[in-house]
């Protein structure tokens, strides 16, 4: 198994973006006990690349460094932070905002990168990219970058599409800047991937005990396929 795993708010609170520490532990010793490397995206994505899971977040929620980190530090596991910098900077418009969920400072985005987490971008104003032209693009991908490079002196080297959503213009920017991109289609990696149109599977359907604990097992494998065709029936892809 080849698989992304994203996350986005570590806590109790009610939701599908947010996901249990005790589960994110949990989930991290079921990865380790099944003999997956957990790896960045480098390796994963290499030619030839074997089993594996990355673990990434999206949005750039303060629980990365205040409950992820320390969870991430103890099992030596890397990970990626998809960074909106329009939230980090407080210029998101309410619609793009996680409600009730307090984003890092940059402060805090310094420290995730001194410690092990790889920055990427997620835009700046965290906009469906589908029917926006070039330009448009690849100013909210520049925004973000720019910010990142200052902050952390490094460009980011991966991309998520805002909502998980893209079309051709939005790829082709994507392409021209990034050595993969990934969507919100949930599903392992598999030879055939589009690389600028990667699956991930998001931790929210890997709630269950029984799946968490035998993520690359039969049954796992039947229901993330069915909630994928769920998710793709329902338009979410």
């Amino acid at each position: 198994m080849r698989a992304v795993i994203t996350f986005h708010h570590l806590g109790d609170d009610p939701g599908p973006l947010a996901y249990p520490v005790a589960a994110f532990e949990s989930l991290l010793r079921s990865i380790a006990a099944r003999g997956l490397p957990i790896v960045g995206l480098d390796a994963l994505l290499a030619p030839g690349a074997g089993p594996g899971v990355a673990l990434v977040f999206d949005d750039g929620c303060a629980s990365v460094l205040t409950a992820a980190l320390p969870v991430l530090a103890a099992a030596a596991a890397p990970a990626h932070l998809f960074l909106c910098t329009g939230w980090v900077d407080g210029d998101l418009s309410p619609a793009a905002r996680m409600p009730a969920v307090s984003p890092l400072d940059w402060e805090g985005v310094v420290r995730l990168h001194r410690h092990g987490v790889a920055i990427e971008s997620h835009t700046h104003g965290h906009p469906d990219l589908r029917g926006l032209d070039d330009a448009r693009v690849a100013d909210e991908c520049e925004r973000a970058d720019d910010a990142i490079a200052r902050r952390v002196g490094r460009r980011p080297r991966y991309f998520a599409y805002p909502y998980g959503r893209c079309d051709a213009e939005s790829r082709r920017v994507a392409a021209s800047r990034y050595a993969a991109a990934f969507t919100t289609r949930l599903a392992a990696l598999s030879g055939t991937d589009d690389r600028y149109r990667l699956p991930r599977i998001d931790a929210h359907f890997l709630r269950r005990g029984a799946i968490r604990g035998r993520i690359d097992g039969p049954a796992a494998r039947t229901w993330l396929a069915l909630r994928g065709a769920l998710r793709t029936i329902g338009g979410r892809q």
